[in-house]
């Protein structure tokens, strides 16, 4: 019985086939070809245009070809087709259908272009030119009616498709109110049999263009679909870019997946080579990537990044940096939070280690709390340094030629700054650091607070030791303004100045420890405005040091051998003034600095000074009184008693290059009446020696009186 059925079943299905096999025969399908042209016509208002054939396909499937089709543009655009291609295949197995199942053959679209342009008017070949009809909405089917029983059952088919290839395409994107064009070639896609539950190759290949970009790509992998779509996965996945872009070139890139799926750990690695014109990078690494089930995180655990750079304008000519960190991005919260960080560049010459976190806004929100080992930056910059020695010969090549770039103050740039990438940002966190070596200045253990607001800076604290002492700094920057305003206050305590002033500037002029204190305020940073507008107070206080370069106990040698007529001495002694406090305070404005109340205590010698430096013009005048103190211990000894009580006054200009100090005769007789005294008794006994008894004569008094008013 079961045999007579299933022959009856077989018979059936053979004249079934053969029936449609004898109408498709019977008929020719070109024969559509003008209702299909008009049905387009009528439903997009484009101009559809078949110049093959069409073509029925019998066995093993049921389907059809169709040759050189393309959509037409309409006049006025770039291409004369919006979309063509040569050749179109699909099947459909007919058995299957029987069952509910949908089972479609491989397609195949050979040569398929798609050309989108938007001209300078604004007009687009997307848009047609009148409107057409709306198709006539069906009513919705009533609960319980035939219409949505079907629904019910259409829901029950499986569909499955056994194959796509798409060979040679190309989709160009052109934007002349922009300027722009995107294009994507010969594209080949190749998809295998897609059902769900059953791993499929796929593979692509394309060439990209967009302006002077060009990009390459290649990839291949497996993909399994789910009933539910995004529970798809995709494996052994593997990637290879190149791109070019004027000097910048992509050689390669490339990426491998082991796995990707929802909430599973994948595996990612990666390499990148690159290059400009004397630039090359290097880049390699691996992490674990996860994407959370409810789609809603990515999570990157793991990650081990190596990248080199290497070339003629980087410092030493190679730079590498290795990075360590776990990265969490939050889609919903729009945050990306990097944790265990630890970034060593060029070994361990700088470590840094700590966590970012990245909120996406507008102006994206970046906040950080990092540590660093201690950075000598001197050994990862280039440097371009003359030796002390050269330095102190051009110094002295200079001093003896008045003309010479050296002793004059080169001009200043009135240029300002561009800030205005202070004004694309929102940074803030704080920075510590075991030390830092910058221009041969060390500093010690640093730690830094700082935000960065839409162009306004604050540096709320910056505490760094150095050279025996610490250094605390406060400051605002707001760039928001034109020109920028800033505001910095200093407290240094404790610094050993010789060291430093050795390291900073290879002078030795002042020894000694010393606190300095710094409030100013200004607006613009221009070189020119920095000198020009800055205001506000520097207050310093030296201790147990000395003064290199002048010795004021042998100027005042010099000063008594003046005064008694006689020439001094050669000196052999050291150019230093020893001192057991210098202090001062400047005002700082309209270009100036000023002070009133230097003061330096020294043995058996007292001296203030007080005038002016012009920050602009960088030239000295100040006006520096010696006093001889009670005692005639320490510096100069017995030689200076008799000066005792005695005001040597010095005068200091010059520039800041070159400075000259030069002894005040006049000042010093008219400013000190015993030695006027007694420069008269001895002009008159030199007198007396010369003429005699002439000596005594009012005539001859009265012009020695002048001779000496010639000092007041």
């Amino acid at each position: 019985m079961i045999k007579k059925i299933a022959l009856t079943l077989a018979v059936l299905v053979v004249v079934v086939m053969g029936g449609i096999a004898a109408l498709l025969a019977t008929i020719n399908p070109n024969q559509f070809k003008p209702l299909l042209v008009e049905q387009v016509k009528k439903q997009t208002d484009y101009d559809m245009v078949i110049g093959g054939d069409i073509a029925w396909q019998f066995w093993p499937s049921l389907g059809f070809s169709i040759e050189d089709v393309a959509i037409k543009n309409r006049p006025g655009f770039d291409e004369p087709d919006l979309m063509r291609l040569s050749q179109a295949r699909l099947s459909v197995d007919v058995l299957p259908l029987m069952s509910q199942t949908l089972q479609i053959g491989e397609i195949t679209l050979q040569d398929p272009h798609v050309f989108i342009q938007t001209l300078s008017n604004g007009e687009s070949n997307l848009i047609a030119t009148s409107p057409t009809a709306e198709p006539q909405a069906e009513p919705a089917p009533q609960s319980g009616s035939p219409a949505d029983s079907s629904s019910t059952e259409a829901k029950a088919w499986n569909v499955s498709l056994q194959g796509l290839s798409v060979a040679n395409a190309s989709v160009v994107v052109k934007d002349d109110q922009a300027g722009t064009m995107t294009a994507l070639r010969d594209v080949d896609l190749e998809v295998g049999n897609l059902a769900t539950d059953v791993w499929t190759p796929i593979s692509l290949s394309l060439r990209g263009e967009q302006n002077d970009a060009r990009v390459e790509l290649e990839g291949q992998g497996e993909l399994k679909l789910a009933s539910d779509l995004i529970q798809s996965q995709l494996r052994k996945l593997a990637l290879t870019l190149s791109a070019e872009q004027g000097a910048l070139t992509l050689e390669q890139a490339n990426l491998t997946l082991d796995r990707l799926a929802l909430g599973e750990a994948a595996k990612l690695g990666f390499n990148i080579n690159a290059q400009t014109a004397d630039i090359d990078v290097e880049s390699s690494g691996q992490a674990q990537v996860t994407i959370a089930t409810t789609q809603d995180k990515i999570t990157v655990q793991g990650l081990d990044m190596l990248t080199t750079v290497s070339g003629e304008p980087i410092p030493n000519q190679s730079l590498s940096q290795a990075l360590a960190a776990d990265i969490v991005f939050d889609i919903n919260q729009q945050t990306l939070t990097v944790s265990e960080l630890i970034s060593r560049l060029n070994d361990d010459d700088v470590v840094v280690d700590g966590k970012v976190a990245v909120k996406m806004t507008e102006i994206p929100q970046v906040r950080f709390a990092l540590n660093t080992n201690h950075i000598n930056l001197d050994t990862l910059l280039p440097t371009d340094k003359a030796s002390p020695n050269q330095s102190a010969n051009d110094s002295e090549s200079g001093s003896n030629d008045k003309s010479s770039p050296s002793t004059q103050a080169a001009p200043l740039s009135k240029e300002e700054p561009d800030l205005s990438v202070l004004e694309t940002l929102d940074i803030a966190g704080s920075l510590a650091m075991k030390g830092i070596t910058v221009s041969n200045v060390t500093l010690g253990q640093t730690r830094a607070t700082v935000a960065i607001d839409r162009g306004k800076v604050d540096v709320s604290e910056l505490t760094t030791q150095a050279y025996e002492g610490t250094v605390a700094v406060q400051g605002m920057l707001d760039a928001t303004q034109t020109p920028a305003r800033y505001q910095v206050s200093k407290k240094a305590r404790g610094i050993q100045v010789l060291p430093l002033l050795k390291d900073a500037a290879e002078v030795d002029l002042l020894e000694g420890k010393g606190n300095v204190d710094i409030n100013v305020q200004g607006k613009g940073l221009s070189p020119y405005a920095l000198r020009q507008a800055i205001q506000g107070s520097v207050a310093i206080f030296f201790e147990d040091g000395a003064i290199n370069g002048i010795n004021l106990a042998q100027m005042l040698r010099e000063a008594k051998a003046t005064l008694k007529g006689e020439s001094a001495a050669a000196a052999n002694e050291v150019r230093k003034t020893d001192f057991s406090a210098l202090t001062a305070s400047f005002t700082l404005g309209n270009g100036m600095a000023r002070t009133t109340d230097l003061l330096l205590e020294a043995p058996a010698l007292r001296v203030r000074s007080d005038g002016q430096t012009d920050l602009l013009k960088e030239t000295l005048d100040f006006n520096v009184y010696t006093s001889v103190v009670e005692t005639s211990k320490g510096q100069g000894g017995k030689d200076i008693d008799e000066l005792r009580d005695v005001t040597i006054p010095v005068t200091v200009a010059g520039t800041w290059q070159s400075p000259s100090y030069k002894l005040d005769i006049k000042q010093l007789l008219s400013s000190n009446n015993a030695l006027e005294e007694k420069a008269r008794k001895e002009a008159q006994r030199g007198l007396k020696k010369l003429l005699g008894d002439k000596a005594d004569d009012d005539k001859v008094k009265e012009t020695a009186d002048k001779l000496l008013n010639l000092f007041q």
